[in-house]
């Protein structure tokens, strides 16, 4: 076949290519969906399931029997679906999850096929209020009559940067507690430790009080001890 030949039957072959992709129907648009999330509550203790729920629709009609990803968020960082959830017949979706630390959900349709476009809606906040508890405390009165007081406080889970610890005692026949000190508890190996001294006279119970920080960790009192 001479060179001639050769690039004419070249032609005629991509020129039969074009007319072929050319004749293919163009393929359709995914159909917009619409997907809504809400959460059962925006402040929880730490531990306590919220429940997540909205609804998944195509052009004002329910889209049954589709999974919905449900994943936490915080810091603008969403991690593994906690929940995948399937739609029922009105296209909506429900699913219990328990948040760690205050942020908020997101919920992910992720279509198998082109039919549908992909959607996806975040919940309000969720403010996840931390736990604190006095482990020990004790307190007792030197021969020089001054008074020691200390315990240990823990945080299951995460810890505030600061732990102010404020040493209160009551005497008899007073109205209210007086603080003694306020220190600043420090990790020990094992636990968030304190100590304080306060000359104070006379009988009278102690305790120590951590006041919490709002939307971030409860507060905590520890057990009352008698001093004589």
């Amino acid at each position: 076949m001479s060179r001639s030949i050769a690039r004419f039957a070249a032609g005629l072959a991509a020129a039969a290519t074009v007319l072929t992709l050319s004749a293919l129907p163009a393929a359709a648009d995914p159909a917009v969906t619409k997907l809504t999330a809400q959460t059962s509550s925006t402040r929880v203790d730490a531990g306590t399931p919220v429940t997540i729920s909205g609804r998944l629709t195509s052009a004002a009609k329910p889209v049954a029997g589709v999974t919905v990803g449900i994943a936490y968020c915080t810091d603008d960082f969403c991690g593994e679906f906690d929940a995948q959830p399937v739609t029922d017949a009105n296209g909506r979706y429900r699913a219990t999850v328990t948040p760690v630390r205050s942020g908020h959900y997101r919920a992910d349709f992720l279509p198998a096929d082109e039919v549908l476009a992909p959607a996806n809606a975040s919940t309000a906040d969720v403010v996840v209020v931390q736990p604190a508890e006095f482990t020990s405390f004790t307190a007792t009165r030197a021969a020089d009559g001054t008074i020691t007081a200390s315990g240990t406080l823990g945080f299951p889970r995460f810890t505030p940067p600061a732990i102010p610890v404020r040493i209160e005692y009551l005497t008899a026949g007073s109205p209210c507690w007086t603080t003694a000190a306020t220190v600043e508890a420090q990790w020990t190996g094992s636990a968030f430790g304190f100590s304080a001294a306060a000359q104070v006279r006379g009988p009278g119970v102690w305790r120590a009080v951590y006041a919490g920080v709002p939307d971030q960790f409860h507060a905590a009192v520890s057990r009352v001890v008698f001093v004589r």
